[in-house]
């Protein structure tokens, strides 16, 4: 339970919001909720403190206050770009991808070289069945950083979903020369050596998936 002041003494917002990312940080994200609650009363434009408490929403997966939060911010400060970002997220979570889509554009307009954010609207983008731009999108986070594995392995399972199993395969390869531990990748590669009909290659990076610890369906 969140405790108030001591007699005489009066938290400041800030004292409240430093409580609250200490709960946070501990994973007691009810009571961090509170904490902000709290800083959030004695100043309601505290941007920072909206953006944290929708942070704590959606890590207890309730992604319609977090969403709330996200908005508070950016009705704040509408170039805030990780609200946007988040709010897309959420989104996601929810289903919602045209709308996620949206989130994720105003936050590509703010900074165009947002790595997360064009990653995040090409999974959007796959959720609603559209594999062309959503490769689209994976190639943008390449372009902006070659090293980033979960953008090569997404652009993989999108070339895997349009029967491209060859290209799938080397976007794989990336991914474990990125990361040789990216254990989906290892996994994935497989399910595209098999629909290639190269089941000993397949076995081979199956094992390897089960040896970094990886569970996964080889009928897939």
């Amino acid at each position: 339970m969140v405790t108030g002041p001591a007699q005489g003494q009066e938290l400041t917002a800030s004292d409240w919001f430093d409580k609250g990312n200490a709960l946070y940080d501990l994973g007691d994200y009810t009571e961090a909720i509170q904490c902000y609650g709290e800083a959030i009363r004695i100043d309601p434009q505290l941007v920072d403190v909206w953006y944290n408490k929708g942070l704590a929403y959606y890590h207890q997966g309730d992604y319609t206050e977090a969403i709330k939060c996200y908005d508070e911010v950016i009705r704040i400060n509408p170039q805030y770009i990780e609200a946007w970002s988040d709010k897309g997220v959420a989104l996601d979570d929810l289903g919602d991808y045209a709308e996620a889509i949206k989130c994720y554009d105003e936050a590509i307009g703010i900074n165009p070289q947002h790595a997360d954010a064009w990653n995040n609207k090409g999974l959007a983008l796959y959720g609603l069945g559209n594999y062309i731009e959503a490769i689209k999108c994976y190639d943008e986070v390449i372009r902006i950083d070659p090293r980033y594995a979960k953008a090569w392995l997404n652009k993989g399972v999108a070339l895997y979903n349009q029967g491209d199993y060859t290209e799938t395969i080397k976007c794989y390869d990336e991914t474990i020369r990125i990361d040789p531990q990216y254990a989906p990748a290892w996994s994935n590669k497989g399910y595209a050596l098999k629909a290639l009909g190269r089941t000993s290659e397949a076995n081979t990076t199956y094992a390897r998936a089960r040896e970094l610890g990886y569970c996964y369906d080889e009928k897939g």
